[in-house]
């Protein structure tokens, strides 16, 4: 039941993910999917080969598809420069602190790929945080967590990394609400 559930409502989202990240990790032999929910993309990458490991708190609210190595939300449980890419898809606004994540994923990986919910004002950022808290089925939005696009390439230069390059999708929330997400492919300075 759980598996025919994704595919018809998680995997056509897992599949244009996939579409937009692979192109960053398609020459990574290690990669890490910090915050991996179901594992729906972590599945897809596997069926490609690749070499990935899934991670999440224990707190996830949902059966995964994938075995998934959980963690504390604040310390990885590998050594430094362990993975070639991490991704971080869709993760850092669900943090109470971006920050602890963003700073694990620097440490265990040389390349970060990110994918981001973004707002572009006022009114877009309640709509962003109340529709996303609504399509994740989490009340627990994190208001200070979204940013806009200005406010995280600031946050990615004051961690020491550099934005190689960045695309912007106008995607729908829950089939209507206009949802603004953010790729950053980020490397060291």
């Amino acid at each position: 039941m759980f598996n025919a559930l994704i595919r018809k409502i998680v995997r056509p989202r897992s599949e244009i993910v996939l579409t937009r990240v692979y192109p960053y990790i398609n020459k990574s032999k290690k990669i890490i999917d910090i915050g991996s929910g179901t594992g729906d993309v972590a599945f897809l990458l596997l069926r490609k080969g690749k070499n990935i490991t899934p991670v999440d708190v224990a707190d996830f609210h949902g059966p995964r598809l994938v075995k998934t190595i959980i963690y504390d939300g604040k310390t990885l449980p590998f050594q430094n420069n362990t993975f070639d890419t991490a991704l971080l898809l869709m993760v850092l606004h669900h943090a109470p602190n971006p920050e602890t994540v963003f700073k694990e994923a620097a440490r265990v990986a040389r390349k970060i790929v990110v994918i981001e919910t973004s707002y572009t004002g006022p009114l877009n950022r309640f709509f962003t945080v109340i529709s996303d808290a609504i399509g994740n089925l989490r009340l627990d939005a994190f208001w200070n967590s979204y940013k806009t696009d200005k406010d995280w390439r600031r946050f990615f230069e004051k961690h020491g990394f550099q934005i190689k390059e960045s695309r912007k999708f106008n995607d729908r929330n829950l089939g209507v609400i206009p949802f603004l997400h953010i790729l950053y492919y980020l490397r060291r300075k």
